[in-house]
């Protein structure tokens, strides 16, 4: 992938397959949203304390997989560099954590060399997973990334799922799982950027919506 065409928005990395189970599609002010289903994976991540900025984390996954230096793992293995680069949050600590996906021939641990770093990188297991995502284009900061859940969970909530609540009546979001997923350098253009932010669900949730979604679409 080109420098150029990687300023224009372009993604030339492999991104995780998912099954595409249903797609929500609204205009403004509503939150559009896809209900994705994605398998096993493999990660390697690191943490970040609050006041932390996000270049030194990141730098940490890159030296793992060889980006700009020898890889930093037992077998000196370079590994291709993937998207989305996944973000999360824990609302007590306010630790984050970030996480690079690898590539899909790495399907199991024996296949994964270790970190030499391992004080800041670890390997983890995704296990599989269902639910919302959202797509926006624009910066790929915290505070947007945490607007966008925002309405992605009042919109899940107009459309049925039950999600749990604060005294304020608003989606409690240091009760349900989400994340923040940014597809793309820094150097592109912010409006040709694909960011997107993902809530997760349990299976019935999403049976329960789709079936509800479609009763009303056909009504």
């Amino acid at each position: 992938m080109s420098y150029l065409g990687m300023i224009f928005g372009k993604i030339g990395v492999e991104e995780p397959a998912f099954e595409l189970l249903f797609t929500r599609s609204l205009t403004s002010p509503q939150t559009p949203y896809e209900i994705r289903r994605y398998g096993k994976r493999y990660a390697i991540e690191t943490t970040m304390e609050p006041s932390e900025k996000t270049s030194s984390p990141f730098m940490a996954l890159a030296g793992y997989i060889g980006v700009t230096k020898a890889p930093e793992n037992e077998k000196k293995e370079a590994i291709a560099m993937t998207a989305p680069v996944a973000m999360d949050k824990n609302h007590q600590s306010g630790v984050r954590t970030m996480k690079f996906i690898l590539p899909s021939s790495y399907d199991d641990l024996t296949k994964i060399p270790k970190p030499t770093n391992a004080d800041k990188v670890t390997i983890k297991e995704l296990a599989p997973a269902v639910g919302a995502v959202h797509r926006f284009s624009g910066s790929f900061d915290e505070s947007k990334c945490h607007d966008k859940v925002r309405a992605l969970a009042s919109q899940l909530l107009i459309d049925g799922v039950d999600l749990p609540k604060g005294d304020d009546g608003l989606v409690a979001l240091d009760k349900i799982k989400y994340e923040w997923w940014g597809f793309n350098p820094p150097f592109t253009l912010p409006f040709l950027k694909r960011n997107e932010v993902w809530i997760e669900l349990d299976e019935t949730q999403v049976e329960k919506l789709i079936a509800s979604q479609t009763k009303d679409s056909e009504s």
